[in-house]
């Protein structure tokens, strides 16, 4: 899934980057939508609405974006408040309008919300189903979409203190590496200190006992777990490095 944003305040640029890591930025209208149209496959919208002083020009986009893409998901950010009854009636299907001006830490909940409710309608319309888990926090519980999940790794300083690593955010729970694959088919313990999401993964390396994922983290595959990762992959034609590639996203199932 590919993220774009249309925004001319480098500041502004760099602050929803912090949040929607692999966000591609554009700050000429015209850049922005070739991009657009070139691009066949999923993606979510960012857009500004003041470009280069004009107040509506991110409405005006979002019109001609409707042209030629009907489906994918618009998220306005912007200082404009005032402008959300205008943006509503340009009928562009607007799935949520953030206020620039926030707190920092509120406007980052805000957009992140934004983008997981349009990466679960972009789902939804392809027909991929969502399948949200319960992760053990304490006492608590965090709710979190299993297609969004990466990794998890526990603390350096405590093995009950795990990070879940995600697509566009990261998770602090406490729990137990070993008590996640119970939670889910898709997630693989691969290390003491590793699980990760097996649709995530990319690449296994047999010859230095590591597994590459879909965000371009390599992680340590320990001797014990090497059989189950065998099962994943087919052998790619490498007679140098021994190394196994995720073929299809669902090989798991075959086994």
């Amino acid at each position: 899934m590919n993220y774009y944003l249309l925004e001319d305040n480098f500041i502004q640029q760099q602050r929803i980057q912090h949040i929607v890591e692999n966000c591609r930025v554009f700050e000429q209208p015209a850049d922005f939508l070739v991009a657009l149209k070139e691009d066949l496959t999923d993606k979510v919208i960012l857009l500004d609405l003041e470009i280069h002083t004009v107040a509506n020009a991110g409405l005006t986009v979002a019109k001609m974006i409707r042209q030629f893409d009907a489906t994918s998901p618009i998220i306005i950010v912007t200082t404009h408040s005032e402008m959300l009854e205008q943006g509503l009636k340009y009928h562009i299907g607007i799935l949520d309008f953030i206020n620039k001006t926030q707190p920092e830490l509120l406007f980052a909940k805000r957009v992140q919300s934004a983008v997981s409710e349009a990466e679960q309608q972009i789902r939804i319309q392809s027909g991929v189903e969502s399948d949200f888990i319960a992760l053990p926090n304490g006492k608590k519980t965090e709710n979190i979409n299993l297609n969004d999940i990466v990794y998890a790794t526990c603390s350096e300083s405590t093995s009950h203190q795990l990070t879940i690593y995600c697509e566009q955010k990261n998770v602090q729970i406490r729990a137990t590496v070993k008590s996640l694959p119970k939670l889910h088919p898709n997630l693989m313990q691969i290390h003491a200190a590793y699980v990760i999401n097996k649709d995530k993964v990319m690449v296994f390396d047999a010859k230095k006992n590591t597994v590459q994922l879909n965000n371009g983290v390599t992680l340590p595959c320990a001797r014990k777990y090497i059989k189950p990762m065998r099962r994943l992959f087919e052998v790619s034609c490498n007679v140098n490095t021994l190394i196994f590639e995720n073929t299809s996203k669902n090989h798991y199932n075959k086994y």
